[in-house]
């Protein structure tokens, strides 16, 4: 295959950005893939922020109209429900199946629009058609396991219930709509998968943008439909969690419409059957076992990571009642925003970047079977993932200074304009603050993790489920302190979360620096190359701006202590301060870190130059 570079000669490049990069040493294939993971991270943070605006919207106007104690069984008990179904049915799956190695699930042209008559029955499993196959006979295998689950998980949630929550206005029927909604989610799993391998990012962008407008819609009718008195907060709302659980259960029915409709329009839906597959030695199986068992690790692994992801709302759920709940549910809604919106994108389309930027770097060379050689295009894709994982993770500092410099001496006035002074009044702006402080630290863990889940053998996860166990034990333990010990209630919470994540990210940056380390046959300038990119100095802001923003920090808290927001004038010249120092502090910043600027900003560009180039 004919290089990029040979089409299109230039000169070398001067400051390894993304893009002279590939064209240096790049194939079209890594060019594709980069060019379509950019343009699907983008339609991804575009759906997140779509998504999520749109529900932090309702909540502002939900809030009115209904109590602490429903907002906070819908948003943490009955949310916590569905993604436990979820999670634990397809996760390990998912994980396992979406980071093939490039080009090797895509489905051709040739082989989507095949008649239904050419399919034989029995797929040779070394051929391309194979290869698909493969992930398809297993993308099948969540559906009766999330059988199982979601019924054991609704029947736990019904019969251990307490007393106060069962007493919540239509709690059963809500339980039975967030289960029925899960399984629905995993009745299309394999059409996701196979929408994923294909790049097909425009799909799930449209089918869940669509979704989430219909849920935050039915929401909020027949949440104000069933007020009682509007403004009367001593009344029940009439049907309270039953509006959420209603929304929840039409949100996957579009998504249901959607994907089915879009294979039986588009591709010849007997491609997506499970079929048997043959090997060299004319045996046949069902499921491959590389596969298989890849997808038997990380399913073991993602039951600890659901209760280190999940584990605030398992733990305020123990040890709150439904009011504090709703209290956290609040602050989460407003913390999370940034992390749902840009966060998730970034690391669910990272984790295929990386799997398939990487999936040939440690096969060993066609001369020697038990050698690794680093080959032109092993460098490119070695330089290149590295430095898009560096980017990401500076980005991730330089927004956590945003957060912790500025953020954290303006959740009072924030909430005070959003929903008033009986929100902030409360211990909420507080324990929000607190949140900023926690969001950086999710962004970094998020795509280490990513990384690992994309590149690491099944020994190394086999390890890390060890390690997980004692994440977990360690964030149960610190929530326990920080809560019941020393009564800390949501910020305790947040501090146990931030320690736990701490843990991990450590843990996660010695598997990155050990794999892109590792004796590949590179030579001692290559060596130098990927050891400098990973150093602390290269993924952390220049002093001046350390400097420049812990200014800012005590500036904008003498403000908010001295000034206010509790009046009209004192929010003007509160937010005022803050707006001066944030453009103080944004001019050196770009001052400081202009080349990594451009950087970041030409993994966005990408999307376009690739296209050029081929």
């Amino acid at each position: 295959m004919s290089t990029i570079k040979q089409r299109i000669p230039r000169e070398k490049p001067q400051n390894n950005d993304i893009i002279d990069i590939i064209e240096e040493d790049g194939s079209k294939d890594v060019a594709h893939i980069l060019s379509s993971s950019v343009s699907g991270a983008s339609s991804l943070v575009l759906l997140q922020l779509i998504s999520r605006l749109s529900t932090f919207i309702l909540h502002q106007i939900v809030l009115r109209f209904t109590n602490p104690a429903t907002f906070g069984i819908a948003s943490v008990q009955l949310e916590l429900l569905l993604l436990t179904i979820v999670f634990l049915s397809r996760e390990g799956f998912r994980c396992a199946l979406l980071r093939s190695g490039s080009g090797n699930t895509v489905i051709s042209d040739d082989i989507k629009n095949e008649s239904s008559s050419s399919k034989e029955k029995v797929v040779l499993a070394n051929s391309r058609k194979g290869s698909m196959q493969k992930i398809i006979n297993l993308s099948y295998i969540p559906i009766p396991i999330g059988i199982i689950i979601t019924f054991l998980v609704c029947a736990f949630q019904i019969f251990y219930a307490t007393e106060e929550t069962l007493a919540a206005p239509y709690f059963k029927t809500s339980v039975i709509l967030y289960g029925l909604a899960a399984f629905g989610e995993l009745l299309i799993e394999p059409l996701y998968i196979t929408a994923m391998n294909n790049l097909i990012y425009k799909l799930r962008v449209g089918c869940e943008g669509i979704g989430v407008i219909v849920r935050c819609l039915i929401t909020l009718a027949l949440t104000i439909l069933g007020a009682s008195k509007i403004g009367n907060d001593e009344d029940d709302n009439k049907y309270g969690i039953l509006a959420f659980a209603v929304a929840q259960f039409t949100y996957t029915l579009i998504l249901m419409i959607g994907y089915i409709g879009y294979f039986l329009y588009y591709w010849d839906i007997s491609l997506l059957i499970p079929r048997k597959l043959q090997d060299e030695k004319k045996k046949e199986f069902w499921f491959d076992p590389y596969y298989f068992n890849l997808s038997k690790t990380f399913t073991k692994q993602s039951l600890l990571k659901h209760i280190l992801t999940e584990g605030d709302k398992m733990l305020i759920t123990w040890l709150s009642n439904p009011e504090d709940q709703g209290i956290y549910a609040f602050v989460v809604n407003y913390g999370s925003l940034i992390v749902r919106i840009l966060f998730q994108p970034l690391e669910e389309t990272g984790r295929t970047l990386f799997s398939k930027l990487l999936a040939d770097v440690d096969k060993c060379g066609d001369d020697d079977d038990s050698k690794l050689t680093m080959t032109p295009a092993k460098k490119t894709s070695l330089v290149m993932s590295l430095k898009i994982l560096t980017t990401l993770i500076k980005f991730h500092i330089l927004l956590g200074f945003i957060f912790i410099g500025l953020a954290t001496n303006y959740t009072g006035a924030l909430i005070d304009i959003l929903v008033g002074s009986i929100w902030s009044q409360s211990p909420a702006p507080l324990a929000l603050s607190f949140y900023c402080l926690y969001v950086p630290i999710m962004g970094i863990n998020g795509i280490t993790e990513a990384f690992v889940a994309a590149v690491a053998t099944k020994e190394t996860l086999n390890t890390l489920n060890y390690w997980l166990i004692a994440f977990s034990a360690g964030f149960v333990g610190n929530g326990i302190i920080f809560m019941k010990v020393l009564s800390a209630g949501a910020i305790g919470l947040v501090a146990a979360n931030a320690l736990n994540l701490l843990t991990r990210i450590i843990w996660s940056w010695k598997f990155i620096k050990t794999y892109f380390l590792k004796d590949r046959g590179a030579s001692k300038k290559d060596l130098e190359e990927l050891q400098q990119m990973l150093t602390i100095s290269n993924l952390t802001p220049k002093p001046l701006i350390w400097i420049s923003f812990m200014i800012s920090w005590g500036i904008t808290f003498w403000s908010n202590q001295y000034i206010g927001w509790n009046t009209l004038d004192a929010k003007i010249k509160h937010i005022g301060i803050g707006i001066f120092c944030a453009i103080i502090v944004s001019g050196i910043t770009y001052w400081q870190e202009k080349d990594f600027i451009r950087d970041a900003i030409s993994l966005f560009r990408t999307n376009k130059h690739s296209k050029k180039l081929e």
